[in-house]
């Protein structure tokens, strides 16, 4: 397995290259590209076995779906409240940040399969 990161070092290519020629190798070619989000083990690789090649899809197709779940809020999102948001933070040279913290609560429930 290897990440993006190391294929844009290793190939003295920009990222956006690395990328196109990643998608062109499975949509030109035919080439089975897999690739793992899992924060442990991550990049991309070429299966070896069925198995493999059921996790590179079922990491794309939860990809894709929270690709288009966000797609969804944006389509329904009020214009009139990122406006109001924009006007409430907007930049001026006596409040412009010199280093900006996010701090999230994020809890992600699992629940067993059975």
């Amino acid at each position: 397995m290897i990440t993006r990161v190391e294929l844009v070092k290793l190939s003295g290519l920009s990222d956006r290259d690395v990328y196109q020629i990643l998608n062109d190798l499975t949509m030109k070619y035919d080439i089975p590209i897999g690739s793992s989000r899992d924060c442990q083990n991550y990049g991309y690789y070429i299966p070896m076995n069925e198995a493999e090649k059921n996790n590179g899809i079922r990491s794309l197709e939860e990809q894709g779906n929270t690709m288009l779940k966000r797609a969804e809020k944006v389509r329904n999102a009020d214009i009139q409240t990122a406006l109001a948001y924009k006007e409430k933070y907007k930049l001026t040279p006596a409040n412009i940040p010199t280093q900006t913290t996010l701090q999230f609560n994020y809890e992600r429930s699992v629940t067993p399969l059975n």
